[in-house]
């Protein structure tokens, strides 16, 4: 075989497992978001406050 051919080869391969990984991926981000009932998690606090924000949010709905 050729190097050319090689090289294709080698980069369809990479290629067609980048693509098998993104489904296992997409799977599974499906199969997590069954078990939460469909709900989506809201992190958007946690990525800008830490997870102090979390904690807060917590604490401020058991005290009431």
């Amino acid at each position: 075989m050729s190097e050319q051919m090689l090289a294709v080869l080698g980069f369809g391969s990479i290629g067609a497992i980048a693509i098998v990984l993104l489904v296992l991926e997409r799977r599974g981000i499906a199969k997590r978001k069954a078990a939460r009932g469909g709900r989506e998690v809201d992190v958007s606090n946690l990525i800008a406050f830490g997870s102090a924000a979390g904690e807060n949010k917590k604490s401020d709905g058991a005290s009431k």
